[in-house]
């Protein structure tokens, strides 16, 4: 290995994109190396330097007393050793991957590397970013020689390592989940591998390939999609035969080799999307990834399905859509998590109003406003309230949930965490997913 390289020296790292995997990331090695994270959202950087996340991810205290340089100047990763991108990786409407954020990130990193230092060691830029197998190295990296004017593996080295961030989840953590590392080269993948060793405290693991981790990350995400896709199929064949779905999973889940998962609504920006990306390469190589995309369309689908099972319980009552008033509690894309970004929760409500009187959203994690007032102190009742976002402010208050149903209502429970048998002493139709 080289005498020079970052990982003899360690100066500094810079992480480029502040967002849900960038600003914990940055937080992390600071607390091992000088950092400095970097994002072009001004107003992003403004908040944080006050100690305001606005994800509600991380606590003012940990911000504001942290070493962590923050800035939108991107000059600051001129002359950095170790940079890190983490840009959204999101989908067009066609579902084709939208690389125009790593493109840009890498452009812009390309641009800085000209004004580096003479003599300065060989930079190491990982990226954490979701994409497809080859996109680092066939896409990102030439972009960096293009504007740079160096040569990829010898200017600066790539790394691959895929952030493995559960939005809301405070057991896996940076610290308590193995770090997948890659890089292009054996002294690249060192360098990487040991840089975040320093943070990742449960280990690494050293893929053979840049390619092979770019794989790791979107299958993870794949094979969740496709289990899910499973459960809601089943519960939806389930439902129809007049069988409680979680019921069958319970019991089929006492044999040692069932893998039990929830059914309900799949959003948010990892696994409705990663999918795409798996599909995208398969399409360059020549093969239709027909399980993948099936169970795509049938997470997809979801919405407009449970609308439609929504009605049907409304008619059940022998009452009118156009008569009714909604309540859908819950709009990010998962539940005690401030993210509303291609949430199936919102999507729900807009197909709810078309067919209702009217439909009237509620979620914690928003801002309050006359179109997001706190149902629970007020006194208006609904016909239908659908639990559609497991937050804990919810889920640990069922029956006042249950409460907010007129008598002889409806109530809709697509987390999976509202006991049947717990509805019995309320006047309403209850029915869960």
């Amino acid at each position: 290995m080289r005498e020079d390289l970052f990982v003899k020296a360690p100066s500094d790292v810079t992480v480029v994109g502040l967002g849900y995997v960038g600003l914990p990331l940055a937080l992390a090695f600071a607390e091992e190396l000088p950092t400095t994270g970097f994002d072009i959202d001004v107003s992003r950087v403004e908040q944080l330097l006050a100690g305001d996340d606005r994800n509600r991810e991380i606590d003012s205290g940990l911000i504001t007393s942290s070493n962590l340089t923050l800035t939108s100047d991107d000059s600051c990763v001129t002359d950095a050793d170790f940079i890190v991108v983490t840009v959204p990786t999101p989908v067009t409407e066609y579902n084709r991957p939208d690389l125009s954020l790593l493109e840009s990130a890498s452009a812009m990193i390309g641009r800085r590397l000209c004004g580096r230092k003479a003599g300065s060691s060989v930079p190491v830029i990982v990226y954490e970013s979701t994409t497809y197998p080859g996109c680092t190295e066939e896409f990102c990296g030439p972009i960096i020689e293009r504007e740079s004017g160096l040569i990829s593996g010898e200017g600066f080295l790539l790394g691959y390592s895929p952030e493995r961030t559960n939005f809301g989840d405070i057991d896996h953590t940076l610290e308590t989940v193995v770090k997948v590392v890659s890089g292009q080269t054996d002294e690249a993948a060192h360098i990487v591998s040991e840089v975040y060793a320093r943070i990742a405290k449960a280990g690494v693991h050293m893929a053979p390939n840049i390619k092979t981790a770019e794989a790791s990350k979107v299958m993870e995400n794949v094979q969740r999609d496709l289990n899910i896709a499973l459960f809601n199929e089943s519960a939806i064949i389930f439902d129809r035969m007049g069988l409680d779905s979680s019921n069958v999973f319970d019991a089929a889940g006492t044999k040692w080799n069932f893998h039990q998962y929830q059914p309900g609504l799949v959003g948010g920006h990892c696994i409705p999307v990663d999918p795409y990306y798996l599909t995208y390469a398969a399409e360059q190589v020549g093969y239709d990834a027909n399980v993948i995309l099936a169970g795509r369309n049938v997470n997809e689908g979801m919405v407009e399905r449970i609308s439609e099972r929504i009605l049907g319980l409304v008619d059940s009552r022998g009452k009118s859509p156009s008569d009714i008033d909604v309540l859908v509690l819950g709009q990010t894309f998962k539940g005690d998590v401030a993210d509303f970004r291609n949430s199936k929760a919102v999507r729900l409500a807009d197909s709810l109003t078309e067919s209702f009187k009217s439909v009237i959203t509620y979620d914690p994690f928003g801002e309050e406003s006359d179109s997001n007032r706190d149902p629970f102190e007020g006194t208006a009742r609904y016909s239908v309230v659908v639990l559609a976002v497991g937050h804990s402010e919810f889920i640990g208050s069922v029956d006042a949930v249950a409460r907010l149903v007129v008598s002889g209502g409806v109530m809709v429970d697509l987390t999976g965490s509202v006991d049947s048998s717990r509805m019995v002493d309320f006047d309403l139709l209850f029915w869960k997913l």
